[in-house]
């Protein structure tokens, strides 16, 4: 038994040698790439989805770990991330597509899996929208000109939307505008019909053919009146309305001055009916290209007694001076406000540096101006006469033409209730009182007929 222990052992101890050594490597290791897969695998039935679609992958590493992963959209250009999902927007070019996706896994030596998991992804285009921005509505009444502003929107996208359409009055004839215009401002040349009530239409197309639904202003079943411009003269009333009285009896004065050279050759906006809804929401351009329509405005306003007859200042500091660059005039009077906060900025159209601190409580009857500049006549304060009146402190450019004859502890230099800003053919003439108020002689209505015909040249 001895002598065949001895035997065998050496025979298994040989063969068990041979067996390990033959499983030895020889040479270098080969290095094992990473495999990557996608959530979904090729072939699977993918139903369309819309174009801003997530996608989902994992990678494995037999011999280490994936540190990332590159995915392309057409297997020449890559983007590497971390992430194991992303959310895309693809562009689509018809009514609807099909993607190929391919995802590789990165590891922790930089090598990449050569075999990229990618599958189809079919995507069906999504209609755009387009809506009126709030807070532009249009008035129930404007003059031949209308501002209209809008927002589109695209789920593929609101770079996708490639035209914007509008028609007026009806749908039969659309006009095509590039896609990143939102904003447009029509006339009566755009098909704008005076005299009559009116409709704005519009819908979005993006670049696949698709249109929003048509879109109208105003919404529902209603339109707005556009009133045809008469003459070259605009005549504003900023007047309040607390005092019926007072406001008519400023009406009264200006068309009655008008009338008796301008007849039917003015045309008239009530910027504080109805709590301005006569002002266009859209100031710039709408307010400002109405203004346009005309070579003149006569803008009439009330003392400045309380905020809710102040002149509405902010809309004038914010027309005015594009209307003066495309050669407008104005003749502009009111009060001021009784607390004036922002001296040297209460208004930007004429040349005024501030007004004074102090106030004239009231301007007796019969008071006559001192007539400062040549060919204007004397005015006298009526009843009521101008209460609460500031001196204009203008600044160089500015051309007196009316003060009011007050003694200290007034000072006379600043008591300044008229100046123009030119001395020959001016372009605004700027009265620190309602002018109504200054009629008792009746030379107010001649001054007036002055600064249109003479000041301004505008004839019938």
């Amino acid at each position: 038994m001895k002598v065949v222990f001895k035997i065998i052992v050496p025979v298994l101890l040989l063969n068990f040698l041979f067996e390990c050594c033959s499983e030895l490597p020889e040479g270098i290791v080969q290095k094992r790439f990473p495999e990557t897969y996608l959530s979904l695998f090729p072939d699977s039935i993918i139903s369309p989805q819309k174009t801003r679609i997530k996608i989902s992958w994992w990678g494995d590493d037999p011999d280490g770990l994936v540190q990332g992963f590159r995915f392309s959209f057409d297997s020449l250009n890559w983007t590497f991330t971390p992430a194991n999902d992303s959310t895309f927007l693809l562009v689509i070019v018809g009514n609807d597509s099909t993607f190929r996706f391919w995802v590789s896994a990165v590891d922790n030596e930089g090598n990449i899996d050569p075999t990229p998991a990618t599958n189809l992804y079919p995507v069906y285009n999504s209609p755009p929208d387009v809506r009126f921005n709030l807070g532009t509505e249009i008035p129930d009444t404007t003059f031949p000109v209308a501002s209209f502003a809008w927002t589109g929107t695209d789920p593929d996208g609101d770079n996708t939307i490639k035209y914007y359409h509008w028609a007026l009055n009806d749908t039969n004839n659309w006009h095509r505008i590039p896609g990143n215009i939102n904003l447009i401002t029509l006339r009566q040349d755009s098909g704008i019909v005076p005299n009559s009530n009116n409709v704005f239409y519009i819908k979005a197309e993006d670049i696949a053919g698709k249109f929003s639904p048509v879109r109208r202003m105003p919404d529902g079943s209603r339109t707005w009146f556009v009133r045809p411009k008469t003459g070259n003269i605009l005549l504003i009333n900023d007047y309040y309305r607390t005092a019926p009285t007072d406001v008519n009896q400023a009406i009264s004065f200006y068309r009655n001055a008008l009338d008796s050279a301008y007849l039917n050759s003015y045309s008239y906006l009530d910027i504080k009916a109805a709590n301005g809804a006569n002002i266009p929401r859209i100031v710039n351009p709408m307010f400002t290209e109405t203004l346009k329509l005309f070579s003149c405005v006569i803008w009439f306003a009330n003392r400045g007694n309380a905020a809710a007859d102040n002149p509405n200042f902010e809309l004038a500091q914010q027309t005015l001076p594009f209307y003066f660059a495309a050669g407008g005039k104005i003749f502009f009077s009111c009060g001021f406000p009784n607390t004036v906060d922002a001296q040297g900025s209460i208004i930007n159209f004429a040349p005024i540096d501030s007004v004074t601190t102090f106030q004239l409580t009231t301007v007796p009857l019969q008071t006559q101006t001192i007539v400062t500049a040549p060919f204007y006549p004397v005015l006298e304060s009526g009843s009521p006469g101008p209460d609460r009146v500031r001196g204009i402190i203008f600044r160089a450019g500015g051309f007196p033409i009316y003060k009011l004859p007050f003694n200290p502890p007034y000072d006379t230099a600043k008591i300044t209730i008229c100046i123009k800003d030119a001395p020959v053919s001016p372009k605004v003439v700027f009265m620190s009182v309602p002018l109504n108020r200054m009629n008792y002689n009746g030379n107010a209505t001649t001054f007036l007929r002055r600064v249109i015909g003479v000041d301004f040249g505008i004839t019938n």
